[in-house]
């Protein structure tokens, strides 16, 4: 997996510097750079409101970790995806460590907190963010059929019939709401289903191993079962997350509005959550590289935006990225650093059964 992460990450750094050369690097910088440092910083302060919203969403659905916590946690997964050479799924190993890490300096310990507790607030906040995304999403392509804009989608030709792009997207919308079910229904019924394969291949493991590997099991769908025991906090974290999305689809209007495109807020939404669907698609690219310019350039000229302002702002919201990630990973490592030496004989490592 890691060896197709690089792979799959030169790819999409090669199709940036193709994708430059081919629209004109010389007006893509000339419209980034246009809008200013203040601008830029009104951007990043943008971003870190609508990462509050998340930290919220995320404090719905586990109140005893707070908010500050939540918020550095949240702050850090999505430095670690989006200005480190990880998938996603490096962002989230992140995100639990910092849910877990009791070495702040600033930042009160609750009475119980376990991997256990970080690991499963961490689905369900993935859980309740895509709940969120979908509804933001569906809103996106209905306002791109309402507003015919799905006119200019192209069609393309499979098995002899021509299929416009439109019926792709929603196939692929379907497909996330369809994927969403298993995946749901593995954390309020998950720990049956693991204990199964235990059993099957207990005859191949050591019984002290079996023994823990259920123990671990049955403490993480704990932590899930009581996250799940309470559906209104889900159902709160779900539309919060929303609004989440929204702010997303604002931040790109004031994007292309600072680049000097004149689009509506609604198509702004709309350019933002067919995004989303490419994103989620190429969610193994790290960092979306190459994935994220191409999105932003094809469906950008849907709406009649010129090609080089389109990359221009996927290149603002990169620099918004790292303005932002990377004084955070700065502190997460010098902290880490501060914790190991003052406990050198603590073992650090994550642990399902642990505290």
């Amino acid at each position: 997996m890691k060896k197709i992460s690089i792979i799959l990450f030169f790819l999409g750094l090669s199709l940036i510097i193709a994708g430059a050369a081919w629209i004109g690097a010389d007006s893509i910088f000339k419209s980034v750079f246009s809008i200013g440092l203040d601008r830029l910083l009104l951007l990043c302060l943008w971003q870190l409101l609508i990462i509050v919203v998340l930290s919220w969403a995320w404090h719905c659905i586990c109140p005893e970790l707070g908010i500050i916590r939540l918020f550095w946690a949240r702050n850090l997964r999505e430095a670690a995806a989006t200005c480190l050479p990880f998938s996603q799924i490096g962002g989230i190993v992140l995100g639990v460590r910092a849910v877990c890490f009791k070495g702040y300096r600033y930042i009160k310990n609750p009475p119980t907190l376990s991997t256990a507790q970080g690991i499963s607030s961490n689905i369900v906040d993935i859980t309740t963010e895509t709940l969120g995304q979908v509804v933001f999403i569906i809103i996106g392509i209905t306002i791109l059929l309402v507003g015919g804009y799905h006119t200019q989608l192209q069609d393309i030709h499979l098995l002899g019939a021509q299929i416009n792009l439109k019926w792709f997207i929603i196939f692929g919308v379907l497909l996330l709401i369809f994927g969403l079910v298993p995946f749901i229904w593995t954390q309020r019924q998950g720990n049956l289903f693991f204990r199964k394969i235990v059993n099957g291949l207990s005859s191949n493991i050591a019984q002290q191993w079996s023994g823990k590997i259920v123990s671990s099991a049955d403490s993480l769908q704990e932590a899930l079962d009581q996250i799940w025991a309470h559906p209104k906090r889900v159902v709160y974290s779900c539309t919060i997350h929303f609004i989440g999305w929204v702010g997303s689809g604002i931040g790109t209007w004031m994007c292309y509005h600072f680049l000097g495109t004149n689009i509506t807020l609604l198509e702004a939404i709309t350019i933002e959550a067919l995004v989303c669907v490419v994103l989620s698609i190429g969610f193994l690219v790290p960092a979306s590289v190459g994935i994220q310019e191409g999105a932003y350039v094809i469906i950008g000229t849907i709406f009649g935006i010129d090609p080089s302002l389109s990359f221009g702002l996927s290149i603002l919201r990169r620099a918004r990225d790292l303005i932002i990630g990377i004084p955070t990973l700065l502190l997460w490592q010098i902290g880490e650093i501060r914790y190991l030496r003052q406990n050198p004989q603590k073992d650090t490592e994550l642990n399902i059964t642990s505290n």
